[in-house]
């Protein structure tokens, strides 16, 4: 068994489907761009590491974009599954643990995230059962774990402001020990994507 996996969460840059947020003000090809260059760069982060990486996608494996990733990087692709984001996270986690004796997952959405910052939340894996890198907006940008329980997300509003609070409610529900990261933001609104241009 591996030591370490690194899954990222992805969803086909398909136009309409990705950064919804965003359509409003720049348009649906142009939100469909920004989604492109920030799963870029994720990747190429990933890629520069040396983590067994896999790609999980959304709604499936086939879009060119996936492919392409898969053959340039040598990442593993595979498909989310469940109702919700926390079913998706739980299902990847868990499968993830059957591979490597630590995962840690990121989302595409994070354009400050750094090797640093991923060698971070697996060294603290070591001491804890779940890591989290809490967003600016009150989510989380990463997640790790070394062991998955089925109530981990239990009671989580997913996109609201209270996700960080309520996870780790959760999992101290879950007995589930778990460290903190730097908090860093992501870009889901034209003020993130201008303070993103900015930097």
């Amino acid at each position: 068994m591996a030591d370490t996996v690194l899954q990222i969460f992805a969803k086909a840059p398909i136009d309409g489907f990705v950064k919804t947020r965003l359509i409003p003000e720049l348009g649906v090809k142009a939100a469909t761009d920004v989604y492109i260059t920030l799963l870029s760069s994720v990747v190429e982060l990933a890629a520069s590491s040396n983590y067994s990486v896999q790609l999980w996608c959304a709604p499936d494996l086939q879009h060119d974009f996936f492919q392409q990733v898969a053959k340039k990087y040598k990442f593993a692709l595979r498909k989310q599954r469940g109702a919700n984001l926390g079913d998706k996270m739980k299902y990847a986690l868990e499968q993830g643990l059957h591979e490597a004796n630590r995962v840690v997952l990121i989302g595409a959405d994070c354009p400050v995230f750094t090797l640093n910052y991923l060698m971070e939340a697996f060294q603290l894996l070591t001491d804890s059962k779940v890591v989290l890198g809490p967003a600016e907006d009150g989510g989380f940008v990463l997640i790790g774990c070394t062991k998955v329980r089925d109530n981990m997300f239990s009671q989580v509003d997913w996109g609201e402001a209270t996700v960080l609070s309520q996870t780790l409610k959760a999992l101290t529900g879950a007995k589930l020990t778990y460290s903190l990261l730097p908090m860093l933001w992501d870009v889901d609104t034209l003020s993130d994507l201008k303070r993103w241009q900015a930097s």
